[in-house]
């Protein structure tokens, strides 16, 4: 069992977003199931820094939307972007320098964390037009 299933409800309409959303719970369970089985620490970091690369480039698209499209709450989003980017780097620094505690809960921090941006997501997609999506290479499925 996954420890975070795809859920419909987090499907935005958008297939390029939604394939992104898909591949941050993919390396999310496989954060888990690394973390899960002890592998070490060197290899949960290099897939941390996937996850982050992804989340990153996904955000700046995000974002880039939201400016064009002139989406009210830009500032608060990438507020909160950043934040949730600074702490998964901070994670991937305890684990290169081996300070991260294993008690400690990175699956359950980034699980709050994914399935609160995917539902931002999906409200803030719904409300785009097929032509603001085309500008962006986008289309709904």
């Amino acid at each position: 069992m996954a420890f975070l299933d795809w859920n419909p409800a987090y499907d935005t309409g958008v297939a390029g977003i939604d394939y992104e959303h898909r591949r941050l719970v993919k390396m999310l369970n496989e954060i888990h199931d690394l973390i899960e089985n002890g592998v070490k620490p060197q290899k949960i970091s290099d897939t941390l820094a996937d996850f982050h690369t992804l989340a990153t480039a996904h955000f700046a698209l995000e974002e880039k939307i939201m400016q064009d499209e002139n989406y009210p709450g830009l500032e608060g989003r990438r507020h909160t972007h950043y934040r949730l980017l600074d702490q998964v780097r901070e994670i991937m620094d305890a684990y290169e320098t081996g300070a991260y505690q294993p008690g400690e809960s990175l699956p359950a921090t980034l699980k709050e964390w994914l399935t609160e941006v995917i539902d931002i997501d999906a409200k803030l997609f719904a409300k785009i037009n097929d032509a603001g999506l085309r500008r962006w290479g986008l289309s709904r499925t």
